[in-house]
């Protein structure tokens, strides 16, 4: 590593307040996070007053909507959320390989909720119309791709590229778009830079947000906090899920992530939506139900 891409690495470390002795050459960032902290800020509102809806991403309950789609659909709204995060919507246009937009809007308006945002898979701007099209079916206002396979992480810079003329058109269309983080976006790259820093500085913000997903951000090293107070109106939601003190996910509210400090950025990050996630797959339905209580108490 040379001396400017030492410096250029510090410098952007410094601004999300990881840098310690030793830190900037570890290939995993690690925090100067007190993990045994908790929040003590309130949020200057109702958390609710502060976004447009508290939903889930219904990846969470995947199991279950395998098992039963319908009645897992309608569960998760007797839990008194108002919207979901839809997921696996294909490039054939169909959710799971066989429900058109049009089918499972009307399985999810049916229990009164609405589809906020959908993931997708990864797609150019000559494919865009296919997932454009769904979402203004669904009358869905986010669009988001929520990863990069291991061979597409080799150019970060002609994904920034791709990102921004899908955002064009999406924004055309009275779309948000974006792109979720997991961790790996935090590792350098063959030439030493940051992902991340890459997707967003050479995005356009009027074109391309984000969907910080709070725990992986958490997990590669990063204060949560200190990333959304860096990057102020770039991002559209946040995947509200904890961490505990081992980085392991846990229930909403019972682990170390600060929410209602990042809550109280809400009117200057950009955030419309806030989405519950849990991956683990024993209890979800608890799980999210314990997450919107908490919430619900912000």
């Amino acid at each position: 590593m040379n001396q400017n891409s030492t410096n250029s690495r510090r410098l952007f470390l410094q601004q999300l307040g990881v840098v310690g002795a030793g830190l900037v050459g570890l290939p995993y960032l690690t925090t100067g996070c007190n993990s045994q902290s908790k929040s003590s800020k309130q949020v200057s509102m109702p958390v609710n007053n502060l976004v447009k809806d508290i939903g889930v991403q219904i990846y969470s309950v995947r199991n279950e909507l395998n098992q039963d789609l319908e009645g897992t659909i309608s569960a998760i709204a007797n839990l008194g959320y108002s919207c979901i995060e839809a997921y696996d919507l294909g490039l054939d246009g169909k959710f799971f390989g066989q429900y058109t937009p049009e089918d499972f809007n009307a399985i999810v308006t049916d229990t009164g909720m609405y589809i906020a945002s959908v993931h997708t898979g990864y797609f150019t701007h000559e494919q865009a119309d296919i997932f454009i099209n769904a979402a203004l079916a669904m009358n869905t206002k986010h669009i988001v791709i929520p990863y990069l396979d291991e061979g597409m992480r080799g150019d970060y810079g002609a994904v920034a590229e791709n990102l921004n003329r899908v955002g064009e058109l999406s924004t055309s269309a009275g779309l948000r778009f974006g792109y979720h983080n997991h961790d790996f976006e935090f590792l350098l790259t063959s030439d030493e830079r940051v992902p991340m820093e890459i997707l967003i500085n050479e995005t356009d913000a009027d074109k391309v947000s984000f969907q910080a997903d709070l725990y992986w951000v958490r997990k590669a090293g990063i204060d949560p906090l200190e990333f959304v107070q860096k990057y102020p109106g770039r991002f559209m939601s946040y995947h509200v899920k904890d961490a505990n003190s081992s980085l392991d996910q846990t229930t909403v509210g019972e682990g170390i992530i600060p929410f209602p400090e990042i809550f109280a950025l809400n009117e200057t990050s950009g955030v419309d939506y806030l989405f519950v996630e849990d991956e683990r797959t024993e209890t979800p339905i608890q799980n999210i139900r314990a997450a919107l209580s908490y919430l619900n108490t912000l």
